[in-house]
């Protein structure tokens, strides 16, 4: 009983983190047991040292995979990311990447190892999570600062594993590519620590301003004067091509169209989004099925 007590004592809630090595089957085929088992420990030491680098702290290495904790999740998030980003720039040569859990709560600490809830549903995260994803529970997502939560979208609803109710998990959406129309904007340190205020956007149209709020979503924009609050000709458009909602806390752009949107943030490069959202949580440049650089004279300005 004594032995008990003294874990209840050290009870506390964390951020579990687990990140998994998903290819490495493969790598080991190709490569062989040795050599593969140099390459897979050399990047799970590097992953260590960027969770120790940001105060996080490493519970323990199984097999290909990594569980640490953090004392707060926008840590714990912001250093995902980071590790995502790891991935692009080394690991890809040898043709791996990593699937991530995050889960919040109590956990009990016994003997260096982690226990609960938060773990348990990390642990199930992760598997559920596709190689290059972050997957987080809702109990992380609502802890959240507003510029992190920006980057979650709503993924599923499932029981994880032990509980008896539904609950919602979210995906972070953390890298730009182009090449990709499901990826969105790069977190950055610099949006991690701004704050923005998100009351109201302006939307800019051949000098005529648009201040929406919440209340004044959804915000179409097309060439059906009809149904669109702002109107945009051209045969690229569609007549109702994109709105822009107010979805949990933040401004939305959501794309109906055949040709899509073109989006250019504030000192970042154009990007893509076809029959998909992005969150709007930067000054942006946006044309409605042609690129920005083609349509100087006629983009859209969004900003705050």
């Amino acid at each position: 009983m004594a032995s008990f007590d003294k874990i209840i004592k050290r009870n506390k809630r964390k951020a579990i983190l687990f990140a998994d090595i998903s290819g490495s089957s493969a790598l080991y085929k190709e490569r062989g047991n040795l050599e593969a088992k140099t390459i897979v420990d050399s990047h799970l030491e590097s992953l260590a040292e960027l969770i120790e680098q940001a105060k996080g702290k490493v519970i323990k290495t199984i097999g290909d995979e990594v569980m640490a904790c953090f004392d707060d999740c926008d840590r714990c998030l912001y250093t995902a990311i980071q590790i995502q980003k790891r991935v692009i720039d080394s690991f890809r040569q040898d043709q791996i990447e990593l699937s991530i859990g995050i889960g919040f709560g109590e956990v009990l600490s016994d003997k260096g190892d982690l226990f609960g809830e938060a773990v348990n549903d990390a642990a199930h995260l992760t598997h559920l999570a596709k190689g290059g994803q972050i997957l987080i529970s809702e109990s992380c997502c609502d802890r959240l600062e507003p510029v992190l939560k920006m980057a979650a979208r709503e993924f599923d609803r499932i029981k994880l594993k032990g509980a008896q109710q539904v609950s919602t998990i979210y995906r972070v959406y953390w890298q730009a590519d182009e090449s990709q129309d499901s990826e969105t904007q790069l977190m950055s340190g610099k949006m991690v620590n701004q704050s923005l205020n998100i009351a109201s956007l302006t939307v800019e149209y051949q000098g005529v301003k648009n201040v929406i709020s919440e209340n004044h979503t959804p915000f179409v924009i097309g060439r059906d004067s009809r149904k669109c609050q702002l109107l945009v000709e051209g045969s690229q458009v569609s007549r109702e091509h994109c709105t822009i909602d107010f979805q949990r806390g933040k401004f939305v752009l959501i794309d109906h169209s055949t040709n899509g949107c073109y989006l250019a943030p504030a000192d970042k490069s154009e990007f893509y989004i076809r029959r998909e959202e992005y969150p709007v949580i930067d000054s942006s440049k946006l044309s409605l099925g042609i690129s920005t650089k083609e349509n100087a004279a006629d983009v859209i300005l969004l900003y705050y």
